[in-house]
């Protein structure tokens, strides 16, 4: 099995350490390659809002749901930022996250 050091990624974010949902993707690969991610657009109003559902599966371990939404006031690319906000929380849940490094 391939390595990953999730610290090597960490990054400050208004003075918080964070690691960005790409980082925690490939974290996610590198140790469940079988993982399956599926996203779902539950609500759209063009020049409003969207909110997605993200849901990660690692077979015979577990799987996890997560929600994120955006607007325009936020981000230019707010439908977008929802799907990924959607998956880091579900990646959260499943324990791919800052809290999760030995960065305290």
């Amino acid at each position: 099995m391939a390595t990953f050091n999730p610290n090597d990624y960490i990054m400050k974010l208004q003075g918080k350490e964070y690691l960005p949902v790409q980082a925690r993707l490939l974290w996610l690969r590198t140790m469940h390659p079988d993982a399956t991610l599926q996203t779902e657009l539950l609500e759209f109003k063009n020049g409003e809002y969207a909110l997605f559902k993200a849901t990660i599966t690692i077979p015979g371990r577990g799987s996890a749901t997560g929600h994120g939404s955006e607007d325009p006031k936020g981000f230019r690319d707010y439908i977008e930022k929802a799907e990924t906000k959607a998956i880091g929380r579900a990646l959260g849940a499943l324990g791919f996250g800052t809290q999760f490094t030995s960065v305290s």
